[in-house]
């Protein structure tokens, strides 16, 4: 059994508060850093459905998420955690998009990416891309068929069909 919720905008943590009072109970996670319990989450979709399993919301029809310091938007999105504090979010779409500005050996960041499907892990501040993948950071760009980056230790993976395409401005 599923419910589905249709809304033109969801903002966390006001909208859906009545129906989905359990997406927001207080968990023993420790905060991502940089993300705080006074930030605002803005989710856009067509659709909403819970799921029957507990934490998890699927998006279609259009799905964008902006917090703080990262955003998301694709044609579907499955989101795992609270609203307010989702642990993973898996968007597929042609393409799937994400924004994350980060802090990364001590410098800020903006990392952008697209692919077919994007799998964003919080917890982990992790990245993995599928299906004609392309990340850019600080001017530089990676294209490959599946790309996976984990941003805070700025280790990068990169391969598949097409084999993988780096474009790299030198620092003067």
């Amino acid at each position: 059994m599923h419910r589905t919720l249709y809304c033109p905008l969801l903002t966390v943590p006001i909208a859906l508060l009545a129906c989905a009072a359990n997406l927001f109970a207080a968990d023993q996670r420790a905060p991502v850093p940089g993300f705080t319990s006074g930030d605002t989450v803005t989710i856009r979709s067509t659709e909403a459905r819970m799921d029957e399993q507990p934490d998890i919301i699927h998006f279609a029809g259009g799905f964008e998420l902006q917090a703080k310091d990262w955003s998301l938007s694709s044609e579907q999105a499955t989101l795992y955690g609270k609203l307010d504090d989702p642990e993973t979010v898996i968007i597929t779409g042609a393409p799937a998009r994400i924004l994350v500005n980060s802090q990364i050996q001590g410098r800020y960041s903006m990392v952008t990416g697209e692919a077919r499907r994007i799998v964003y892990q919080r917890n982990s501040d992790s990245i993995r891309m599928e299906g004609n993948a392309s990340l850019s950071r600080d001017g530089q760009t990676l294209n490959g068929g599946e790309i996976e980056y984990e941003i805070g230790k700025d280790l990068l993976s990169a391969g598949g069909t097409g084999g993988v395409h780096i474009k790299v401005n030198p620092e003067k």
